[in-house]
């Protein structure tokens, strides 16, 4: 056998033995790194190349033993502190449509099939979520651009010729009416972490340039009304800006200005953008007025769940849920701080951001503390699309999770004792 081959053959039959495949190309190049150093090692030293070849291969011990450290040492992890909650507050969103549609003064949900719809999209959910956990999500990086492009042509379709829902355009498809806007932010979350990954923000065209790509969706929805999303991707913007090294007084000018438009329409028209007036119907009133006045409130499984929720199962089912998803939130920005690249970080970041403003704004609302419409309760709130693109961002987060080590294969992983 060659002396390239003998160091091939010892590779690949390590690598057999590793069952983990994201890790073979970075083991691959380690293991061959080693051995090259060693042989040249050896040579200066004066054996010839066949011999130095030989003592190489000696030092880095039985294939058999090297391949077994490197599989366990590299097996793909499931974050289950991630994956758990999400279980759980899933279990329990649909447990809740159950109620509402079987058990509740609601007729028109039973019409609406709530829980049937619910757990068919559960299903879907939680199935692109495991394909999405084994599916390396790097392989997104290459078409951050296109995917950014493609968001915002659809986007812009969705505005100008979508069809109205509640005020809101949908994204018309003959028989299918999809809620773009709702997954807008999701889609810029992925997108702009290929695109940011190694911006520089000091470049003065550079940060007009990046300001401009981040602006453009806020921009388009000014005139649909859809306040909740604008606000999930002004957060979203600045996540991704605090992540890619944007200096603070950037993040707030950019903040600041995508902002302004928003706020004045809060403050000014806050009666256009609630189901219901939160200064003169609070959640007491909605717990002694449900059942008599079904009405009351129009969107009781969307927006207004956790109210329904205090109704019917009271505070300390509130609070659990309130305590799964904020427990779901602090391990995301926990496994921000424990990846690598920017890239992931970006990633991982942005879609953090969307679940923590979602639930902050979804408190607010259901508290009566603000007028805002349209904020879904993360894994909670009745709807085929929001339930799916979460599933769908669990699953990437979980791809990171298991794939977070892979920058991270240490020299000591190789190094086998002298005995062996």
């Amino acid at each position: 056998m060659g002396i390239d081959k003998s160091f091939d053959a010892y590779i690949e039959n390590v690598c057999k033995r590793i069952k983990n495949k994201d890790v073979h190309e970075s083991i691959k190049m380690e293991i061959s790194d080693h051995l090259l150093t060693m042989k040249e090692e050896a040579m200066n030293n004066g054996l010839s190349e066949e011999e130095a070849v030989n003592q190489a291969l000696g030092h880095m011990g039985d294939v058999k033993v090297l391949g077994n450290q490197l599989n366990k040492a590299h097996k793909p992890e499931i974050d289950y502190k991630l994956i758990l909650p999400v279980i759980a507050a899933s279990c329990f969103g649909l447990f809740v449509m159950y109620y509402l549609q079987f058990h509740s003064a609601f007729t028109v949900m039973q019409e609406m099939s709530v829980f049937q719809n619910s757990a068919a999209f559960y299903v879907l959910g939680a199935l692109l979520m495991v394909s999405l956990f084994v599916f390396d999500y790097r392989k997104l990086l290459q078409y951050s651009k296109q995917s950014y492009i493609v968001t915002m042509i659809i986007l812009t379709v969705t505005v100008l010729f979508g069809t109205k829902v509640d005020g809101v355009p949908f994204l018309n498809l003959g028989l299918l009416h999809i809620n773009f806007i709702e997954m807008t932010p999701f889609l810029l979350a992925i997108s702009f972490a290929g695109i940011f990954k190694n911006w520089n923000w000091r470049d003065v065209q550079k940060r007009v340039y990046g300001w401009g790509m981040m602006s453009l969706p806020v921009i388009l929805l000014l005139s649909t009304g859809a306040l909740s999303s604008i606000i999930l991707i002004i957060v979203v913007c600045s996540a991704v800006m605090i992540v890619s090294k944007a200096s603070l007084k950037q993040v707030i000018a950019f903040a600041g200005a995508a902002s302004v438009y928003p706020f004045l329409q809060l403050v000014l028209n806050p009666q256009y953008y609630a189901l219901l007036d939160p200064l003169t119907i609070k959640l007491s009133e909605i717990g002694n007025g449900m059942t008599a006045t079904p009405g009351l409130i129009s969107e009781v499984h969307t927006d207004f769940i956790l109210a329904y929720m205090l109704y019917s199962f009271g505070w300390v089912a509130v609070m659990a849920v309130v305590g799964l998803i904020g427990f779901l939130i602090i391990r995301l920005f926990h496994v921000t701080k424990r990846v690598n690249s920017s890239y992931e970080k970006i990633l991982v970041a942005g879609l953090s951001a969307i679940f923590a403003t979602q639930m902050i704004l979804g408190l607010l609302t259901n508290l009566g503390l603000s007028s805002l419409s349209g904020v879904a309760i993360p894994f909670m709130s009745f709807g085929g699309s929001h339930i799916v693109l979460e599933m769908i961002s669990v699953g990437l987060l979980l791809s990171v999770y298991r794939r977070r080590k892979l920058y991270n294969i240490h020299q000591s992983d190789l190094q086998v004792s002298s005995s062996r």
